[in-house]
């Protein structure tokens, strides 16, 4: 079964989530009871084993302002400074 494009990046988009939310010192369970999202769906997020639903993650941008540049592609660039210096050496 041949893999699609959208996949191959999965290990890191959940390396990066999870970077994400230790630098803002917050437990799964923290993170996903105030996303509204269930304890399995994180998880499998987290674990790279499902895409993150864009719009749960844009609300994680609202409330804590980890970009979806990040979360997505990698970017550190739009992240605030404390949370960008805890998240790349995190995700390294």
């Amino acid at each position: 079964m041949a893999r699609n494009r959208e996949n191959d990046n999965l290990p890191e988009i959940g390396n990066r989530l999870k970077a994400a939310r230790m630098a803002l010192g917050l437990s799964q369970k923290d993170l996903y009871d105030a996303l509204g999202v269930k304890a399995a769906a994180w998880s499998h997020w987290e674990s790279g084993k499902r895409m993150p639903d864009p719009v749960v993650m844009f609300d994680l941008y609202e409330r804590h302002g980890i970009t979806l540049e990040w979360i997505y592609g990698g970017d550190p660039k739009g992240l605030p400074f404390g949370v960008a210096q805890i998240v790349l050496k995190a995700a390294s």
